[in-house]
Protein backbone atom coordinates (compact mmCIF):
# COMPACT_ATOMS: atom_id res chain seq x y z
CA UNK A 1 0.00 0.00 0.00
CA UNK A 2 1.26 3.71 -0.72
CA UNK A 3 2.54 4.89 2.76
CA UNK A 4 0.88 8.27 1.93
CA UNK A 5 -2.28 6.72 2.08
CA UNK A 6 -4.03 7.07 4.76
CA UNK A 7 -5.77 4.40 7.00
CA UNK A 8 -9.89 5.79 5.62
CA UNK A 9 -8.59 5.93 2.17
CA UNK A 10 -7.49 2.42 2.41
CA UNK A 11 -10.91 1.32 3.27
CA UNK A 12 -12.63 3.57 0.95
CA UNK A 13 -10.54 1.49 -1.32
CA UNK A 14 -11.42 -1.88 0.00
CA UNK A 15 -15.01 -1.05 -0.64
CA UNK A 16 -14.67 0.32 -4.22
CA UNK A 17 -13.27 -2.91 -5.27
CA UNK A 18 -15.54 -5.07 -3.48
CA UNK A 19 -18.24 -3.80 -5.21
CA UNK A 20 -16.26 -3.88 -8.60
CA UNK A 21 -15.86 -7.86 -7.92
CA UNK A 22 -19.27 -8.01 -7.45
CA UNK A 23 -20.18 -6.40 -10.42
CA UNK A 24 -18.05 -9.11 -12.53
CA UNK A 25 -16.62 -11.69 -10.32
CA UNK A 26 -14.12 -12.68 -13.38
CA UNK A 27 -13.38 -9.62 -14.30
CA UNK A 28 -9.27 -9.72 -14.96
CA UNK A 29 -8.50 -5.83 -13.44
CA UNK A 30 -5.14 -5.01 -15.35
CA UNK A 31 -3.54 -3.90 -11.95
CA UNK A 32 0.26 -4.63 -10.75
CA UNK A 33 1.46 -1.36 -12.13
CA UNK A 34 5.27 -1.21 -10.06
CA UNK A 35 6.62 1.00 -7.81
CA UNK A 36 9.39 2.06 -10.38
CA UNK A 37 7.14 2.55 -13.48
CA UNK A 38 4.39 4.91 -11.55
CA UNK A 39 7.95 6.71 -10.54
CA UNK A 40 8.61 6.97 -13.97
CA UNK A 41 5.31 8.66 -14.68
CA UNK A 42 5.64 10.97 -11.70
CA UNK A 43 9.08 12.22 -13.63
CA UNK A 44 7.48 12.49 -16.92
CA UNK A 45 4.33 14.46 -15.13
CA UNK A 46 6.83 16.80 -13.15
CA UNK A 47 4.98 16.01 -10.14
CA UNK A 48 3.69 13.43 -7.51
CA UNK A 49 0.62 11.18 -8.37
CA UNK A 50 -1.82 11.73 -5.70
CA UNK A 51 -1.99 8.75 -3.40
CA UNK A 52 -5.48 7.60 -3.86
CA UNK A 53 -4.79 7.49 -8.37
CA UNK A 54 -0.95 5.91 -7.34
CA UNK A 55 -2.57 3.41 -5.21
CA UNK A 56 -5.41 2.53 -7.91
CA UNK A 57 -2.81 2.08 -10.31
CA UNK A 58 -1.12 0.05 -8.09
CA UNK A 59 -4.24 -2.29 -7.38
CA UNK A 60 -6.58 -1.94 -10.30
CA UNK A 61 -4.11 -1.17 -13.19
CA UNK A 62 -5.62 0.87 -15.80
CA UNK A 63 -7.22 0.20 -19.00
CA UNK A 64 -9.72 -1.17 -16.74
CA UNK A 65 -13.57 -1.39 -18.20
CA UNK A 66 -16.17 -0.54 -15.45
CA UNK A 67 -20.05 -0.35 -14.74
CA UNK A 68 -20.68 -1.06 -18.18
CA UNK A 69 -17.99 0.82 -19.84
CA UNK A 70 -19.15 3.64 -18.26
CA UNK A 71 -16.04 4.61 -17.11
CA UNK A 72 -12.46 3.66 -18.01
CA UNK A 73 -9.31 4.07 -16.11
CA UNK A 74 -5.78 4.64 -18.25
CA UNK A 75 -2.65 2.44 -17.97
CA UNK A 76 0.37 4.13 -16.49
CA UNK A 77 2.40 3.57 -19.85
CA UNK A 78 2.13 2.80 -22.91
CA UNK A 79 1.89 -1.21 -23.22
CA UNK A 80 1.00 -3.87 -26.15
CA UNK A 81 -2.56 -4.24 -26.36
CA UNK A 82 -3.79 -1.36 -23.65
CA UNK A 83 -5.62 1.36 -25.87
CA UNK A 84 -4.33 5.08 -24.84
CA UNK A 85 -4.45 7.64 -23.71
CA UNK A 86 -2.00 6.99 -20.70
CA UNK A 87 -1.28 8.47 -17.47
CA UNK A 88 2.27 9.86 -18.35
CA UNK A 89 1.83 11.45 -21.90
CA UNK A 90 -2.84 12.05 -21.37
CA UNK A 91 -2.36 15.84 -21.20
CA UNK A 92 -0.39 16.41 -23.99
CA UNK A 93 -2.09 13.37 -26.15
CA UNK A 94 -5.43 15.33 -25.60
CA UNK A 95 -4.32 18.42 -26.58
CA UNK A 96 -2.66 17.28 -29.73
CA UNK A 97 -6.43 16.90 -30.69
CA UNK A 98 -7.47 19.53 -29.56
CA UNK A 99 -8.79 19.03 -26.38
CA UNK A 100 -8.17 21.49 -23.99
CA UNK A 101 -6.87 19.90 -20.35
CA UNK A 102 -5.82 22.66 -18.00
CA UNK A 103 -2.10 21.89 -17.23
CA UNK A 104 -3.08 21.65 -13.39
CA UNK A 105 -4.53 18.35 -14.34
CA UNK A 106 -3.60 14.83 -14.48
CA UNK A 107 -5.93 12.98 -16.63
CA UNK A 108 -6.59 9.50 -15.07
CA UNK A 109 -9.74 8.35 -17.34
CA UNK A 110 -13.02 8.73 -19.41
CA UNK A 111 -16.54 7.78 -19.62
CA UNK A 112 -18.71 5.71 -22.56
CA UNK A 113 -18.91 9.37 -24.55
CA UNK A 114 -14.71 10.03 -24.27
CA UNK A 115 -15.03 13.03 -21.88
CA UNK A 116 -11.94 12.93 -19.76
CA UNK A 117 -11.09 12.98 -15.95
CA UNK A 118 -8.55 13.88 -14.30
CA UNK A 119 -7.30 14.97 -10.74
CA UNK A 120 -5.93 19.05 -10.05
CA UNK A 121 -2.94 18.39 -9.22
CA UNK A 122 -0.55 21.35 -9.65
CA UNK A 123 3.13 21.02 -9.53
CA UNK A 124 3.47 23.18 -6.95
CA UNK A 125 0.99 21.26 -4.27
CA UNK A 126 -1.28 23.11 -2.32
CA UNK A 127 -4.74 22.08 -3.16
CA UNK A 128 -7.90 19.93 -3.06
CA UNK A 129 -7.26 17.20 -5.34
CA UNK A 130 -10.63 17.77 -7.20
CA UNK A 131 -11.83 15.50 -9.49
CA UNK A 132 -12.65 17.53 -12.85
CA UNK A 133 -13.96 16.80 -16.03
CA UNK A 134 -12.46 18.71 -18.94
CA UNK A 135 -14.47 19.95 -21.72
CA UNK A 136 -13.66 20.89 -25.29
CA UNK A 137 -12.29 24.49 -24.56
CA UNK A 138 -9.85 26.53 -26.34
CA UNK A 139 -7.77 26.63 -23.18
CA UNK A 140 -9.33 30.60 -21.75
CA UNK A 141 -9.25 30.79 -18.55
CA UNK A 142 -13.00 32.59 -18.02
CA UNK A 143 -14.43 30.29 -20.69
CA UNK A 144 -16.93 27.39 -19.11
CA UNK A 145 -15.18 24.13 -20.53
CA UNK A 146 -15.27 22.03 -17.02
CA UNK A 147 -16.91 20.57 -14.40
CA UNK A 148 -15.92 19.62 -10.70
CA UNK A 149 -17.27 15.98 -10.12
CA UNK A 150 -15.63 14.94 -6.82
CA UNK A 151 -14.07 16.37 -3.94
CA UNK A 152 -11.62 13.61 -4.65
CA UNK A 153 -11.05 10.65 -6.64
CA UNK A 154 -12.54 7.69 -4.21
CA UNK A 155 -15.76 10.02 -4.06
CA UNK A 156 -16.08 10.10 -7.39
CA UNK A 157 -15.82 6.97 -8.06
CA UNK A 158 -18.11 5.69 -5.11
CA UNK A 159 -20.91 8.39 -6.53
CA UNK A 160 -20.33 7.53 -10.41
CA UNK A 161 -20.82 3.63 -9.47
CA UNK A 162 -23.58 4.35 -7.27
CA UNK A 163 -25.18 6.21 -10.66
CA UNK A 164 -23.97 3.46 -13.15
CA UNK A 165 -24.45 0.23 -11.40
CA UNK A 166 -27.91 0.35 -13.16
CA UNK A 167 -26.09 0.05 -16.30
CA UNK A 168 -23.61 -2.44 -15.42
CA UNK A 169 -26.43 -5.08 -13.72
CA UNK A 170 -29.41 -3.97 -13.06
CA UNK A 171 -30.29 -6.87 -10.25
CA UNK A 172 -27.29 -6.07 -8.27
CA UNK A 173 -27.84 -2.11 -7.71
CA UNK A 174 -29.08 -2.25 -4.38
CA UNK A 175 -26.46 -4.71 -3.39
CA UNK A 176 -23.80 -2.17 -4.81
CA UNK A 177 -25.67 0.66 -3.36
CA UNK A 178 -25.86 -0.78 0.02
CA UNK A 179 -22.08 -1.57 0.10
CA UNK A 180 -21.71 2.21 -0.92
CA UNK A 181 -23.73 3.22 1.61
CA UNK A 182 -25.92 5.45 -1.01
CA UNK A 183 -28.96 7.07 1.12
CA UNK A 184 -31.98 5.13 0.27
CA UNK A 185 -33.63 8.13 -1.04
CA UNK A 186 -31.34 7.71 -3.85
CA UNK A 187 -32.30 3.97 -4.55
CA UNK A 188 -35.32 3.24 -6.82
CA UNK A 189 -36.60 2.01 -9.70
CA UNK A 190 -34.43 1.67 -12.86
CA UNK A 191 -37.09 2.55 -14.76
CA UNK A 192 -38.31 6.67 -12.94
CA UNK A 193 -34.23 6.84 -12.71
CA UNK A 194 -33.48 6.64 -16.44
CA UNK A 195 -36.47 9.08 -16.85
CA UNK A 196 -34.37 11.68 -14.91
CA UNK A 197 -30.56 10.44 -15.09
CA UNK A 198 -28.71 13.53 -15.02
CA UNK A 199 -30.66 14.74 -12.21
CA UNK A 200 -29.73 11.33 -10.28
CA UNK A 201 -26.27 11.46 -11.60
CA UNK A 202 -25.73 14.41 -10.29
CA UNK A 203 -27.35 13.86 -7.09
CA UNK A 204 -25.34 10.76 -6.52
CA UNK A 205 -21.99 12.58 -7.00
CA UNK A 206 -23.50 15.61 -4.90
CA UNK A 207 -23.85 12.49 -2.01
CA UNK A 208 -20.50 10.90 -2.28
CA UNK A 209 -18.74 14.69 -1.94
CA UNK A 210 -20.73 16.35 1.08
CA UNK A 211 -17.97 19.25 0.51
CA UNK A 212 -19.19 19.86 -2.50
CA UNK A 213 -22.67 20.75 -1.77
CA UNK A 214 -22.75 23.02 -5.27
CA UNK A 215 -21.98 20.46 -7.50
CA UNK A 216 -23.23 21.08 -10.87
CA UNK A 217 -22.79 18.46 -13.70
CA UNK A 218 -25.68 17.42 -15.83
CA UNK A 219 -23.82 15.34 -18.93
CA UNK A 220 -26.98 16.74 -21.10
CA UNK A 221 -26.24 20.61 -20.26
CA UNK A 222 -22.45 20.55 -20.55
CA UNK A 223 -19.59 22.08 -18.32
CA UNK A 224 -20.59 24.61 -16.16
CA UNK A 225 -17.10 26.24 -14.78
CA UNK A 226 -14.52 28.22 -16.41
CA UNK A 227 -10.83 26.98 -15.55
CA UNK A 228 -10.46 30.03 -13.33
CA UNK A 229 -13.40 28.96 -11.28
CA UNK A 230 -11.84 25.38 -10.53
CA UNK A 231 -9.00 26.82 -9.84
CA UNK A 232 -10.43 29.09 -6.68
CA UNK A 233 -12.29 26.38 -5.77
CA UNK A 234 -9.39 23.75 -5.30
CA UNK A 235 -7.45 26.40 -3.72
CA UNK A 236 -10.11 27.44 -1.37
CA UNK A 237 -10.57 25.37 2.06
CA UNK A 238 -13.34 22.81 2.25
CA UNK A 239 -16.50 24.39 4.28
CA UNK A 240 -16.95 21.42 6.50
Amino acid sequence: MDLNLSVEDAERLDTLLRVIEELDPDAQLPGGESPETLDAVEQKLGRPIPAQLREWSRTVGGGASLVGGNLRTYAAIKAPRVPGPYLATARNALRSREWFVPDEVIPFGSDAGGDVFGIWSPAGGAARPLVVLSGAGDGTEDVPSCAVVGEDLYAFLSGWIAHYVYAADEELAEDVQDALGLSLDLQGIPEEIARSAGQHLQACLRWASPSLPDLVYDPDKGWPLSIEAVRELAEAPPDW
